[in-house]
């Protein structure tokens, strides 16, 4: 239940963030979502990979 309450809160967090970023470089509406969607979803998947990989680490250094 925590995990998805987090992912509740990260993900439209992580969208409006790709909203402002996004739209510094598109004039339109359209656009700016468009590429915010993208953005997001790339973020979503580097989160994952640097999630996986300090649980990688912390198998690799402190143990299960």
């Amino acid at each position: 239940m925590n995990l998805l309450f987090r992912l509740a809160v990260y993900l439209p967090v992580l969208f409006l963030i790709a909203v402002v970023v996004v739209g510094q470089h598109h004039t339109t509406a359209r656009d700016t979502l468009r590429g915010a969607v993208g953005r997001t979803l790339r973020w979503t998947w580097w989160s994952i990979a640097l999630v996986a990989g300090m649980f990688a680490l912390e198998l690799l250094f402190i143990g299960w």
